[in-house]
């Protein structure tokens, strides 16, 4: 059904009007309205309460039945400013007492301290049946009177309200305020019952005694952690049969990352996170449990609020600039909690967007009190903490020669050289810079400085990163509100044009019109600037020009001028490198880094808004009537520029400015239905419908060959054949019906099923129209079991099993064979050649059929699980195995030459992940001032191809072209490497040549796996009054490495291995066969491959030992890593001296270090960076930007 986009756009509009026509003024929780009743049940405005507050209340079956709260004491209400007065006030009178039992969680008794021997008013409750039975009692003779005190673990203080029963009868009691009790019972010989509400019930044996004083022990499954399920309703963990991790934001903000993907790392089972570079703004790859397909959308889908949002990845894969994702649009500081649904179950009402999980993160809001002004300060200084060795003990040229014309670092020793100033010909041609040095034609090399230093720091410094933000929040009854501002300026570790800069607004508004209406709104705008550096598999990039430079070439001066001859013009511009070190050519083959770094422009400038509201209505107590809706929008402006001499566009000069534009339209109207079906059964029911759409439009054109050099940037600096306009645009559509049932059984047993029925205008036009994604959890509380009561250590145990269907969409329009602009290309290091440049417009036929019959890839996954806690909840862990397999998910199938296309886009693979989670917490100490704990988590996961539609393996985005491909290979985990690989015998051995050198297979195939055989983390916190120690490892074991970079390093000559010297003691071979005689002193490393010693020289290293030579293979590492993360120390002042003389509420000082320590085999790169970003290939390095250490300092002032 088409729905016009205006009905959306409309009915946010009116939400939002709604709200601010609706004046904020102080008042009471009920409704303005009052004249439309006289009273209400108590048990109903307290739950109107809980939700105003954020609170629990608890209180025992029958305390509150037919008790009514009048008219009048309603209009009390207006004048209390908190939820201690309002209950103080409606209670007191009720003779009802409560206590706070911990923040945000108050329990009700009966307050009997006028009146011991009164009855109760309420009716039909267990409390009035046993102080029935004890008045009874207090007249009947021969009985023994029991007094004592119930008390907490702690024992400063009484419970009151506990429930006293001697067990096997109705004689009871119930302890007053001050948690004292007494009961008469018949004899010594019985046992009394001792039962409340978040505590473990204690039977205890009256053994003679007239005092029996009780210490109860915490029921953390009464008092246990709330989480977010899909639909964004808070819902207690323990009654879900599916598991999910949930991060708070202050972990979060804390790690001082700029991103909030980042701050995560470590921190959640499951998850696996790895950065794509050091680069200011860089995305990260977001994997859970697995990789779930091959050619879609490999991230989780991100909700915030209740409202998906955009986490599109721009930038190249294995070349271009760093990828940047839109997840760091968000501010850190803005995020109350972050949810991770792991598991199909979980995710199964997100439908066909949920296979690669779902992240749900939660923003702050305001609370009712007084305004709180919260401002933080953030310094962070980043150092590289990784980088490849350089060799300086040979100079540029070949075979021991210098030559400064030659591409590699095989010339002569530089400490031969006679020293001093080099021999040049000051009578030709010469490069003059732009700081007036002159550079003449070498005719011979004296020189013996070397750069390799110098060099480096001229393209690194420290970077800097400044992070400020203030907050503002506060409310009263009817309305609060979260008012944030941040701003970050970063300078990355790569000097020039290396920078992000975010400056980020939050506004979030709860407003309450009535007992029964609500309102929530939230606006989000993000402003994004960032310069970023091209690295990878670019000649144009900086660290490409950095690794190749030999050791005796100072890359300064970079730019200037260059005279023909003494007489001749300059042409001025000219780059200067070390394979034109006169700057005599426009193409220099590979850019100067420096030029890179400061003479090239690849910006990117973004406007983000997200818009979102929620209005609820509760018509009756038990239903809940929902309409929700957001808006995501973002616009994004890039900008590329390569001037004229620049390595691209052939020297002649490139621009491209393109503009992306993406939006996405969500609204859902649900109902939630909360009635128990008897005493001992509870069930919720959610029925709901949400309609999705989602828009990207790009446009922009590229100009080659400037017919100006120094014109300002322009599309008219070229003629028409030169300019290569780029303009597409996508829609999808998803409609979905959703509905869940959940049921608690004696509150033990908690069944939860759901399921979504969703349609979407990428499926085929001849396939199913609607496709289903069931779900069901259980979860058995079996520590309810009486056999554990007399258990000492054992709190609280369950036992979970979920199944749930989830899915991948396929990409927009491919049901169809589309046209689209004719492009060609020869060469990934040239241009393209594009028909448009030559006339009229050019447009052709895809070469990939459409299938009509397209549909969702669906993922089904199984998982069983344990929740156990020991010791008073002191130790806490949980334990789930999962097994989910991929179908129908979506490939390139080759089809044959005679259908006139090469392949079809159709759903013909299959996919398996299955692994095992650990979580762990243990608070050692928890003793006044003192708390100290440890926390981990542990994650194997093993992915398999099972089917690839009968061809053996799949090309995968990610890899790097004619160098590494990742790689789907039936069989295999995805995303093998697949390259050149050793030539091997029958038997498994390596081939060997006659020198004792290894032989290339002339098949490519599998040379690595790197996906690990387990990720893990481990972290402790210690907290003394006011000082704080916060330490987190994480580590990586298993999964293989692509060193590219040493590779292609070791071809030129550059590398420290490259520059080794070695004096033989007997005659060895080099690959090129020649025999180096015993007592030779030579350039170069003598190597076993298993075939005896050989000479590594240069014949070796810039043929089959090189990066560029046919046997990548040799070049994949253990790319094993164990890393210190985190490390935080912070001091607060919150005194109350401190208070009255600042009037400040508190001040934190913080000082953080990230990634300070690391241990890897892995050679001149942290093998954390992951060159592709969020594509499926990873864990490859071929000229990454380094990953960094940071030494953060912060400051957050309350007020």
């Amino acid at each position: 059904m088409k729905i016009s986009h205006r009905i959306w756009y409309y009915f946010l509009l009116g939400i939002a009007m709604l709200s601010v026509a609706s004046p904020v003024s102080a008042g009471s929780p009920i409704a303005s309205d009052e004249s439309k009743f006289q009273q209400v049940f108590l048990k109903d405005l307290l739950r109107e309460l809980e939700g105003r507050y954020n609170v629990s209340i608890a209180y025992e079956t029958g305390l509150l039945e037919n008790i009514w709260v009048s008219k009048n004491e309603i209009d009390i209400l207006k004048n209390t400013k908190n939820i201690d007065q309002q209950l103080e006030r409606l209670l007191k009178p009720k003779e009802i007492g409560y206590r706070m039992a911990r923040k945000g969680f108050y329990v009700l008794y009966k307050n009997d301290s006028k009146k011991e021997a009164e009855t109760p008013k309420a009716t039909s409750s267990q409390v009035t049946e046993i102080l029935k039975a004890d008045l009874t009692l207090s007249y009947q003779s021969k009985t023994l009177g029991i007094s004592g005190t119930v008390t907490d673990k702690g024992g400063a203080e009484g419970i009151p309200g506990v429930n006293i029963l001697l067990k096997g009868t109705n004689i009871g009691s119930v302890t007053d305020a001050s948690g004292k009790y007494t009961i008469e019972v018949p004899n010594s010989e019985g046992v009394l019952v001792f039962s409340f509400i978040g505590y473990k019930t204690q039977e205890v044996p009256i053994a003679n005694r007239n005092v029996v004083d009780v210490v109860l022990i915490e029921d953390v499954q009464a008092l246990n952690e709330v989480v977010v399920t899909a639909l964004g309703f808070k819902e207690v963990a323990d009654r879900l049969g599916s598991t999910s991790s949930k991060v708070n934001g202050d972990a979060i903000a804390k790690s001082g990352e700029t991103s909030v993907i980042n701050g995560l790392a470590g921190k959640a089972a499951g998850v696996q996170i790895s950065r794509a570079a050091g680069d200011p703004g860089a995305a990260s790859f977001i994997q859970i449990r697995g990789q779930n397909t091959l050619t879609g959308n490999t991230q989780p889908l991100i909700v915030i609020d209740g409202i998906p949002v955009s986490n599109t990845t721009e930038g190249g894969t294995s070349g271009g600039v760093v990828p940047q994702s839109r997840l760091n649009d968000i501010n850190p500081n803005d995020i109350a909690s972050m949810q991770i649904l792991k598991g199909a179950s979980a995710a199964a009402l997100w439908g066909s967007r949920a296979a690669n999980g779902v992240i749900l993160i939660t923003t702050k809001r305001g609370a009712e009190g007084k305004m709180n002004i919260s401002f933080s300060s953030t310094l962070s200084l980043d150092k590289i903490n990784k980088y490849h060795p350089f060799q300086s003990n040979y100079g540029q040229g070949s075979a021991g020669v210098y030559n400064p014309l030659g591409a590699n670092a095989w010339g002569d020793k530089i400490a031969d050289r006679s020293g001093g100033a080099d021999e040049v010909n000051t009578s030709g041609a010469y490069f003059q810079a732009e700081d007036g040095s002159l550079y003449y034609p070498i005719i011979t090399k004296n020189s013996k400085e070397v750069y390799n230093d110098s060099n480096f720091d001229k393209v690194f410094r420290t970077g800097l990163y400044v992070d400020n933000a203030i907050s503002i929040s506060g409310g009263d009854a009817k309305t609060t509100y979260f008012l944030s501002i941040g701003d970050v300026r970063q300078k990355g570790i790569q000097r020039g044009n290396s920078s992000y800069n975010r400056t980020t607004a939050r506004l979030n508004v709860e407003k309450n019109f009535t007992e029964k209406l609500k309102l929530s709104t939230s606006t989000a705008y993000t402003k994004s600037y960032s310069d970023r550096i091209q690295r990878g598999n670019n000649l144009a990039g900086a660290m490409v020009g950095l690794a190749r430079n030999p050791a005796d070439f100072d890359i300064s001066d970079y730019k200037g001028s260059y005279y023909s001859s003494p007489t001749a013009s300059p042409i001025e511009g000219r780059q200067r490198g070390y394979r034109s070190y006169l700057g005599a050519v426009p193409n220099p083959a590979n850019n100067n880094a420096l030029w890179a770094l400061y003479e090239q422009e690849n910006s990117t400038d973004v406007d983000r808004f997200i818009n979102s509201a929620e209005l609820s209505l509760k018509p009756v107590s038990w239903i809940d009537i929902i309409a929700r809706g957001g808006i995501d929008t973002y616009t994004d402006q890039q900008v590329n520029y390569f001037p004229v001499n620049d390595i691209v566009g052939a020297g002649q000069g490139q621009y491209k400015d393109q503009i992306t534009k993406e939006t996405q339209v969500n609204a859902d109207l649900l109902a939630r239905v909360t009635k128990d079906i008897s005493p001992n059964i509870t069930s919720t029911y959610v029925l709901g419908f949400n309609i999705n759409n989602r828009k990207y439009y790009n446009v922009g054109v590229t100009i080659n060959d400037f017919l100006v050099a120094d014109a300002p940037v322009n599309f008219a600096n070229a003629t028409t054949q030169n300019r290569t306009p780029v303009n597409s645009r996508s829609e999808v559509r998803t409609t979905r019906t959703y509905a869940t049932a959940n049921f608690g059984l004696y509150d033990a047993v908690f069944l939860n099923l759901s399921g979504a029925a969703e349609s979407a205008s990428s499926f085929g036009s001849l396939s199913d129209k609607t496709f289903y994604y069931p779900s069901a959890d259980v979860a058995w509380l079996f520590t309810k079991l009486p056999l554990f009561d007399n258990i000492s250590g054992v709190d609280f145990g369950k036992l979970r099993a979920s199944y749930g269907v989830v899915g991948v969409q396929p990409l927009p329009y491919r049901s169809n064979t589309v046209f689209s602009s004719a492009s060609f290309s020869a060469s990934p290091w040239g241009d393209n050649l594009v028909g448009s440049q030559f006339g009229e417009g050019a447009y052709a036929q895809s070469s990939s059929l459409g299938d009509q019959y397209l549909k969702p890839e669906r993922k089904t996954e199984y998982e069983i699980g344990m929740d156990l806690r020991f010791f008073g909840s002191r130790l806490r862990t949980g334990l789930t195995y999962y097994n989910n397999k991929v179908k129908d998910v979506l490939v390139p199938v080759t089809l044959a030459p005679s259908t006139g296309f090469a392949t079809k886009y159709t759903n013909a693979a299959v996919l398996q992940n299955k692994g095992f989670e650990m979580d762990m917490t243990y608070d050692v100490i928890k003793k006044g001032a003192l708390t100290w704990s440890l926390r981990g988590n542990f994650t194997r996961n093993r992915s398999e191809v099972l089917d690839l539609a009968g061809t053996q393996s799949l090309y995968l985005e990610g890899g790097i072209e004619n160098f590494m491909d990742a790689r789907a290979v039936v069989g295999q985990p995805i995303g093998v490497f697949w390259s050149s690989k050793y030539a091997l015998n029958e038997d498994g051995t390596r081939q060997f040549d006659s020198n004792g050198f290894p032989i290339a297979d002339p098949v490519t195939g599998v040379v690595g796996n790197p996906n690990p055989d387990w990720i893990g983390g481990f972290g402790t916190s210690l907290t003394y009054k006011k000082f704080g120690l916060d330490i987190l490892f994480e580590t990586s074991q298993g999964g293989d490495y692509f060193s590219g970079t040493r590779g292609v390093m070791y071809n030129f000559g550059t590398h420290g291995d490259t520059g080794n010297e070695v004096t033989l003691t007997t005659d060895l071979k080099n690959y090129a066969g020649a025999t180096i005689p015993a007592g030779s002193t030579v350039r170069g490393n003598i190597e076993d491959f298993g075939a005896g010693p050989v000479l590594l020289d240069q014949s070796w290293y810039t043929t089959l030992g090189s990066g560029f030579g046919s046997l990548k293979e040799q070049f994949i590492e253990d790319g094993s890593w164990t890393r210190l993360r985190q490390l935080s120390l912070s001091y607060r002042l919150d005194s109350d001296k401190f208070k009255e003389l600042t009037k400040l509420q508190s001040v934190d000082f913080g000082v953080t270090g990230r990634n300070l320590l690391l241990w890897t085999k892995v050679v001149g790169i942290d093998p954390d960076t992951n060159m592709s970003g969020g594509p499926t290939g990873r864990n490859m390095d071929y000229f990454n930007s380094p990953g960094t250490r940071s030494f953060i300092f912060s400051i957050k002032i309350n007020y």
